[in-house]
């Protein structure tokens, strides 16, 4: 028998892999939410985005939802320190 250990990931390296390109394509120029580990694509339509982020509470709501947007290859990203 062997024992199967489920990898979590946490939100920062789900973002940083987001951030990098290295999630592929079918994010990039896209708003996506992370909930539970998980990435979803947004809809263009607020309204209907925020509709699926409530139903995505619903279902978990102790999990906090991040909404973030993923720009395309060779866009660049403004960091500010202060």
């Amino acid at each position: 028998m062997t024992l199967q250990m489920k990898q979590v990931v946490s939100k920062d390296h789900i973002i940083a892999n987001l951030l990098s390109g290295k999630m592929g394509k079918k994010y990039e120029g896209k708003q996506v939410v992370l909930f539970d580990e998980k990435v979803y694509v947004l809809p263009e339509d607020d309204k209907e985005s925020a509709k699926f982020v409530e139903r995505l509470v619903k279902q978990n709501p102790r999990s906090t939802p991040t909404v973030a947007f993923v720009p395309k290859k060779g866009s660049y990203i403004l960091l500010i320190q202060i």
